[in-house]
């Protein structure tokens, strides 16, 4: 019987991390968090975050450390005040690391980075894909809780 009991709970353990973790709320803090750090990685450049050999060059060379992730950042942090209301906010995350994701690819074709520079990058957006697609894609049944809104949801 306790065997059975302990069983049980490394069964459940995971997934209930996962549905903590699925939770638009916690998600945006995390999508949050990361493009905190994308945007120090921009502010200290020449750190173990990111090493430059050299100065970036050509006219829109600043474009590239322009601080983008502090808008997103700052998105996530307004939009996991209320999940329900800014539903869209987790599309724009989905967008945000599919692009990530295939940019980090393209720029290891490309002999731009080394592939140690990409696989936590890539690990990470692909981690956020997964936990983002079921809030996206999930068909509701007519009068099930959102987990979004905590409101029952309404169909035409």
């Amino acid at each position: 019987m306790a065997e059975a009991r302990e069983e049980q709970i490394l069964t459940v353990r995971p997934q209930a991390l996962l549905r903590t973790l699925q939770r638009p709320r916690i998600l945006l803090l995390l999508l949050a968090a990361w493009a905190i750090l994308g945007a120090l990685t921009e502010i200290f450049s020449d750190s173990f975050l990111l090493e430059l050999k050299r100065e970036a060059d050509g006219v829109l060379a600043g474009r590239a450390l322009g601080g983008e992730a502090i808008a997103l950042a700052t998105l996530y942090l307004w939009a996991a005040r209320d999940p329900g209301s800014y539903r869209f906010v987790l599309w724009v995350a989905l967008v945000e690391q599919a692009a990530a994701i295939t940019l980090d690819f393209y720029h290891w074709g490309a002999d731009d980075v080394g592939l140690e520079s990409i696989i936590l990058p890539i690990a990470v957006a692909a981690g956020f894909l997964f936990l983002l697609v079921p809030n996206l894609v999930q068909p509701r049944e007519a009068g099930e809780p959102s987990p979004l809104s905590g409101q029952a949801s309404q169909q035409p």
